[in-house]
């Protein structure tokens, strides 16, 4: 019978992996796809278990006062669980009044997500870090040697004069989403959140059916909200097998 992991060892495992191949920006957050973080996790830990709690009128979610709601799920290992909560928010982060079944559905991938991150996977997405604690090392003690032989080479040559500098190309402005343009700020958003995962699918041999084109091309073209985050949906679901026999997903 097999040694079961320890919360230290499960943490062990999981904090060193570097996540950000597989997260996207959306309206200044990064989101680690659920599909993959669920791969890693059965990878490692495939008697791992989740489990919903409702409010005793619905399953799944809890509903308040006001009819605003929220998710919570309890992730086990073995005899290692997290539980982790969150609620149901539109695309300005806001808590949604009466929300729909794909609204509560999103959310509970975003909170299943999140509980995996207490156990390790991507967790320092949320602490605002770029890289996992031991690749933060690494990168630099790569990066002195190289700093010190620079500075070193700098010394022993004659100093050139300062050519003038290139005037510098203004970065376009971010849009912050109002209540006016929020519809439109979030539509560009998940276009460039479709069209970077379209160029990864398709370095990875992935080739969409007509229909599936068509649907792209007029969710793309009408910029529409709900169809763009339900193509982006049914492109992860189908897309991430394709990534998985290219290596991108181990």
């Amino acid at each position: 019978m097999s040694k079961e992991a320890t919360a230290g060892e499960i943490w062990q495992t999981l904090s060193k992996l570097n996540v950000d191949e597989h997260t996207e920006d959306r309206n200044g957050l990064s989101y680690l796809s659920w599909a993959w973080a669920w791969g890693i996790m059965m990878d490692n830990y495939p008697t791992m278990k989740v489990t919903w709690h409702g409010d005793g009128d619905h399953l799944d979610h809890i509903v308040y006062p006001g009819g605003t709601a929220a998710v919570s799920c309890t992730v086990s290992i073995g005899s290692v669980s997290q539980h982790m909560w969150l609620p149901v928010m539109d695309y300005r982060h806001k808590a949604i009044a009466n929300p729909d079944a794909r609204s509560i559905s999103d959310a509970k991938m975003r909170c299943m997500v999140k509980c995996f991150a207490l156990f390790g996977l991507g967790h320092y997405i949320y602490a605002g870090e770029d890289l996992p604690p031991g690749e933060n090392k690494k990168a630099e003690k790569n990066n002195s040697a190289p700093a010190k032989a620079r500075k070193s080479a700098a010394k022993s040559k004659p100093k050139a004069k300062p050519k003038a500098k290139p005037e510098a190309k203004a970065e376009p402005e971010l849009t912050e989403p109002t209540q006016e343009n929020g519809d439109e700020v979030y539509a560009q958003e998940m276009l460039r959140t479709v069209k970077s995962l379209a160029n990864r699918l398709n370095k990875a041999g992935w080739e969409p059916d007509a229909d599936f084109k068509k649907r792209v091309k007029a969710a793309v073209q009408a910029a529409d909200v709900d169809e763009l985050k339900a193509v982006l949906h049914d492109m992860e679901a189908v897309g991430n097998p394709a990534l998985q026999l290219q290596g991108e997903i181990q």
